[in-house]
């Protein structure tokens, strides 16, 4: 089903049921010269990430899901930090994930499932499951999310993160400015000294990387009873820990790395509060 599709009907949906259910949809369009998962660095170059979700919100309760495909747009060269082959389609990943969340006042509570579908080289494609708790306030927004591999490398993956609102325009055009910070820890993702032959994707235990970086976030248009649609722009940095997460392509490492990406979002319906 086409993006335009899905968000007319649940705009039509959204007309019909009552206003403790709603339904929601949201389309974004993501570019950025570097694509970096869990800390680790998956592609160097110009990469563009189309999403769309889809959520349905009954009081405290939100299930939704969605797809993101992330499309290699350089050419690859041999030795490039890249998920493509050489002269391969620049399709390289597709993530198909789902989700439940309960909101508890300030606190929100949410647990998911993301099944990842490398389209290029060796097999790789794997599952990961998610259990996550936030707390929202009006100065301090911090997170800690637990990931479990349970397909291809079975270990586990711990991320603390938080926000901080900097400045924000209060009149029209609307515009945001947040403090962003993460850090990783690797549970059991790194090589297993009794099964040497089983995959990894840290190199061991212990802190991965840390996080750092600047949002930007102006509302383009508001349509009351509709949606709106925004502009993000991203500053990221990361100082990395472990020699998976240093690891650049063609044998070279890093400890430190930043990037930047920008993206508009298209937001329908109701307020399900649905994630990248």
């Amino acid at each position: 089903m086409k993006p335009g599709m899905l968000g007319g009907l649940l705009l039509l949906a959204y007309q019909l049921i009552p206003l403790a259910a709603q339904p929601a949809a949201r389309i974004d369009l993501d570019l950025s010269n570097r694509y970096v998962w869990h800390g680790l660095s998956r592609a160097a170059g110009l990469v563009l990430q189309p999403s769309v979700a889809a959520g349905y919100r009954w009081h405290r309760v939100v299930l939704a899901g969605g797809l993101v495909r992330h499309y290699e747009l350089d050419r690859v060269s041999p030795g490039e930090l890249s998920e493509l082959a050489a002269g391969s389609d620049h399709l390289g990943e597709d993530d198909a994930w789902a989700q439940a969340e309960l909101e508890l006042g300030a606190v929100r509570v949410r647990s998911g499932v993301t099944r990842y579908v490398f389209r290029a080289g060796p097999p790789r494609n794997t599952t990961e499951l998610c259990a996550a708790v936030a707390v929202t306030t009006r100065y301090l927004n911090p997170t800690l999310e637990s990931w479990w591999d349970v397909g291809r490398v079975r270990g586990g993956f711990v991320r603390a993160s938080a926000s901080s609102p900097v400045f924000g325009w209060p009149t029209a055009p609307f515009w945001f400015i947040a403090l962003v910070g993460a850090v990783g820890v690797n549970l059991g993702q790194a090589p297993d000294p009794v099964r040497p032959d089983d995959p990894a994707n840290f190199a061991s235990r212990g802190p991965t990387h840390a996080e750092l970086g600047l949002n930007f976030v102006s509302r383009l248009q508001h349509w009351s009873g509709v949606g709106s649609a925004s502009l993000s722009i991203a500053l990221n940095s990361q100082l990395n820990f472990d020699a998976a997460t240093r690891y650049g392509g063609a044998g070279g490492r890093r400890n430190f790395i930043f990037w930047l990406s920008t993206g508009v979002t298209l937001l329908l319906g109701g307020e399900a509060k649905l994630p990248r």
